[in-house]
Parts: C-alpha cells; structure tokens; sequence
C-alpha cells in the first residue's frame, strides 16, 4: 500500500469509529428508556426492523474482516456487543449468515482473487468458451427437439409394425 491509501483507510476507520460511537450512544439510550420487563429493544423500538437489519449486516461484515474486536470487543462497546450477541441468535440470521465459517473463508478467497489476478487471461478465455459452447447446445437443443422428438416417433413406429 502506498501511503495515500494508507491515510485513506485510516480515515475510513475513523469515520467508522464515530458511526459506532452514535449507535454505541442510541443503544444506551433505548436501554435507559425501556422500563424494566427484561427485554432489550431493538434500534428502532421493540420491534427488529430494517434498521436494525443493515447494522447487522454491517457489523457482520466488520466481524468477517477481523475488526469486530477492534469495533466493540473487550467491553469498548458494550451495548453494541449485547445486540450483536442477540442478533447472532435470532433463528433467520442464522438460516442467512450465521452458518459462514468465516476462517476457511477469510483463508480461501485471497488465494482465490489472487490465482484469478495471475490468470485472468486463461481464466476469462476459458470461461467465455465454456459459455459460448453452453449457449450453441442449448439453442441446438432448442432448435432440434422437435425434429428429435419427430425423429424418435417415426422410429418407433417403424419397430412397432415390424
């Protein structure tokens, strides 16, 4: 990386260190607000909402790339760590992205980007040929299953009256 990038991504995550302070502060407040029934609300209200959806996904997202520790763990963020905690346990997020293993994940798509960037030539070419082959068979396909199905019939009939 050369150092404007560097400087660039430290800004990104000085910006993202100041959106989480802002939840990190709303959840605390929705926590002081909620009287004590010993449920916790969600970001807008009692209810999980779309809102709370895409912070989800954000702080997922955050946890995938290794900065969930750095963003709210060791008791930084508390209130964001519970509800993350409560999202992880919700039955759809779960169906959805809590069955990622993001070790073997994080682990084979930079290889993955990697081999592709090496061969992108080979990798295009191949795939392209794939794809063009794939689309004349399928519009052969198309094309002749009349006259195959037509073909077939007459066969048959033929060894029907023999």
């Amino acid at each position: 990386m050369d150092h404007d990038n560097i400087k660039y991504l430290k800004k990104i995550l000085d910006e993202l260190e100041k959106v989480l302070d802002q939840v990190e502060t709303e959840l605390q407040r929705r926590n002081e607000e909620t009287p004590e029934n010993g449920h916790q609300p969600w970001l807008c209200g009692e209810f999980f909402s779309l809102a709370d959806v895409s912070l989800a996904v954000t702080l997922h997202r955050l946890k995938f790339i290794g900065l969930a520790r750095r963003s709210w763990g060791n008791g930084k963020r508390p209130n964001l760590e519970i509800y993350y905690e409560r999202v992880l346990k919700r039955k759809k997020f779960q169906k959805v992205l809590g069955h990622v293993n993001n070790i073997l994940i994080s682990a084979v798509l930079p290889t993955a980007f990697r081999v592709a960037k090496k061969r992108a030539p080979r990798v295009f070419g191949t795939t392209l040929l794939v794809g063009v082959l794939a689309g004349i068979g399928y519009f052969a396909f198309v094309c002749f299953r009349k006259r195959f199905a037509n073909m077939l019939l007459s066969i048959r009939s033929r060894h029907s009256y023999l």
